[in-house]
C-alpha cells in the first residue's frame, strides 16, 4: 500500500508533527544538554556563550531558503520531500562529525562551526515542512495541525535536552550523539517512505515515462518571476494587513518578557531561581498546551475567529496585571498571571500560522510563509529593542494598560483581513494559465 500524504489525513498529520519534533532536538541539544556539559567540563561562560549564538543565526535568516525551495527541486519525488531528506541527511551527518572532535573543550571554534551548520539544515528542514503544510493541508485542518506541530517542537526539545542531556550524564558525549543520529535517521524514514502526492517516486530514477501529480503543481520558471510573484502577493489588502499583525504581534511579549522579571526580582524580591522555575519549567508546559488549544479551536471556528480570541486573551491578560497592581506582592497571584500569559502567547502564535498558511499563494508558498515568519522573528527582536523605552514611559501598571492598548489595535487590523482574498483573486490567475504561474504584471484572463 503506497502512503500518500495528500490523500491520507491521518499520515499527513502524524508526518508534519514528527518532523517538528526533528527540528527541536537538535535545538535542545546544544542549548541544554550540551550547555551543560560544556559547563561540566569547566569551558568558559564566553567560550559556551560562542556555541549557543550559533543556534540563532540560521533561523534570523531562514528566509534566503524560500526562493529556493519554490524555485528548484526534483519534482518526480515531490516538491518539498528531496528538501527535507537532504536537511534530515545534512542534520545526521554534521552532528556525527562531532564525535570525531578529539576534545571539545580544546575545540570550541569547531563545535561552534558544527552548531552553526546543524542548525543551517534544521532551519532548512523548517521552511521545507512548512511549504509542505501549506501545500497539502485543507483549510479546516491548518489550524489543528499547525497547534500539534508547534506542540511537538516541544516535544523534540525536551528530548534533545532532557532526555540526551542524562544520556551525556550517564552514558557519554558520543553515546548521547549516536543516539541522537539514530533519533534523527528513524524520524527521516517517515519522509523516506511516504510520497507527497500519488504518482510521486520514492527514490531518484528514471523519470521518462513516469508522471507525478507533484509535476503539475504550477511553480516559479525562475527566480526573477518568483519575486514577481511574491511582490503580487503582498499586493492584496488582506496579506498586507497580515503582515502589519505579524510585526506587531509579539512586540507585546517579548518587551515584558524582558520588562517583568527585572521589575520582579529588583523591586519584588523575587530570586533568579524563582523566576527560571517560573519561565523555564511551568511556563514551557503551559505554552504547549495553549499551542494545542489554539490549533484545535482554529480548526473548530477558523483561523481569522481564533487570531481575534487570542488577542483578546493578551489584551485580557495585561489589564489584569493592570488591575492588580496593589497584589503583585502576592506569589500566587503573580505566577498565575505569567502563566495566563505564556498559554496566550502560544495560543497566538499557531493561530497567526494558521491565518498566515491560509494567505499564501501556492506556486511561492515556501518564500510567502517563511516572509511572515521572518516578520514574526523581527517582532521579537523590536519587542525586546522598546524594552527600555517602554519601561521609561509610565509606571509599571500604565506600562501594562499600554500592552492592552497595542493587542487591541492588532484586533482592529484582523478585522480587515479576508482569508479567502488570495483564494478568490490569485489562484484564478494560474488557472486562466493552464496550470503555469502568471508573469508579474500579467492580469487574469
Amino acid at each position: 500500500m503506497k502512503l500518500i500524504l495528500s490523500e491520507n489525513p491521518a499520515l499527513r498529520l502524524s508526518t508534519l508533527c514528527v518532523l517538528y519534533a526533528a527540528q527541536g532536538i537538535p535545538d535542545g541539544f546544544v542549548r541544554i544538554a550540551l550547555k551543560t556539559h560544556l559547563i561540566a567540563e569547566g569551558v568558559s561562560t564566553d567560550s559556551i556563550g560562542t556555541v549557543i549564538q550559533m543556534v540563532s543565526w540560521p533561523w534570523a535568516f531562514k528566509w534566503v531558503w524560500g526562493p529556493f525551495i519554490d524555485r528548484y527541486g526534483y519534482l518526480p519525488m515531490g516538491r518539498r520531500r528531496p528538501w527535507i531528506l537532504a536537511a534530515q541527511l545534512g542534520m545526521a551527518l554534521t552532528l556525527l562529525s562531532m564525535v570525531l572532535i578529539p576534545d571539545l573543550t580544546a575545540s570550541i571554534g569547531m563545535i561552534a562551526a558544527m552548531v552553526l551548520l546543524v542548525n543551517m539544515f534544521a532551519s532548512l528542514q523548517d521552511v521545507s515542512v512548512d511549504a509542505l503544510a501549506v501545500d497539502l493541508l485543507p483549510p479546516e485542518e491548518r489550524g489543528m495541525a499547525n497547534g500539534f506541530m508547534y506542540g511537538s517542537s516541544y516535544a523534540g526539545n525536551f528530548i534533545g535536552g532532557a532526555v540526551l542531556g542524562w544520556c551525556i550524564l550517564r552514558f557519554g558525549f558520543s553515546t548521547a550523539i549516536a543516539t541522537q543520529v539514530t533519533l534523527l535517521m528513524l524520524i527521516a524514514a517517515v519522509p523516506l517512505f511516504c510520497r507527497e502526492r500519488r504518482g510521486d517516486l520514492l527514490l531518484p530514477g528514471p523519470a521518462d515515462h513516469h508522471h507525478s501529480r507533484s509535476e503539475d503543481v504550477p511553480h516559479p520558471s525562475s527566480l526573477g518571476q518568483l519575486f514577481g510573484l511574491l511582490f503580487k502577493a503582498f499586493s492584496l489588502r488582506s496579506t498586507l494587513l497580515a503582515a502589519v499583525l505579524a510585526l506587531g504581534s509579539l512586540i507585546t511579549v517579548n518587551s515584558h518578557l524582558v520588562i517583568w522579571p527585572v521589575h520582579l526580582q529588583r523591586e519584588l524580591g523575587w530570586s533568579s531561581e524563582q523566576w527560571l522555575h517560573l519561565e523555564g519549567n511551568l511556563a514551557i508546559w503551559c505554552g504547549l498546551g495553549g499551542s494545542l488549544a489554539g490549533g484545535l479551536i482554529a480548526s473548530a471556528i477558523g483561523a481569522k475567529r481564533t487570531v481575534i480570541l487570542s488577542l483578546s486573551c493578551m489584551a485580557a491578560c495585561w489589564a489584569a496585571y493592570y488591575f492588580t497592581a496593589d497584589q503583585w506582592t502576592n506569589h500566587t497571584l503573580v505566577t498565575a498571571l505569567f502563566l495566563a500569559e505564556s498559554t496566550a502567547a502560544a495560543f497566538l502564535q499557531v493561530s497567526m500560522f494558521a491565518l498566515f498558511m491560509g494567505l499564501c499563494w501556492s506556486p511561492i508558498a515556501a518564500t510567502q510563509f517563511t516572509a511572515y515568519m521572518a516578520m514574526l522573528n523581527f517582532s521579537n527582536g523590536i519587542g525586546a529593542r522598546l524594552a527600555g523605552p517602554i519601561e521609561q514611559a509610565f509606571s509599571m501598571p500604565v506600562n501594562h494598560l499600554a500592552l492592552a492598548a497595542l493587542q487591541v489595535g492588532l484586533i482592529v487590523v484582523v478585522l480587515g483581513i479576508n482569508p479567502n482574498q488570495v483564494r478568490d483573486e490569485l489562484d484564478p490567475l494560474v488557472e486562466s494559465n493552464d496550470g503555469d504561474p502568471p508573469h508579474a504584471g500579467e492580469a487574469p484572463g
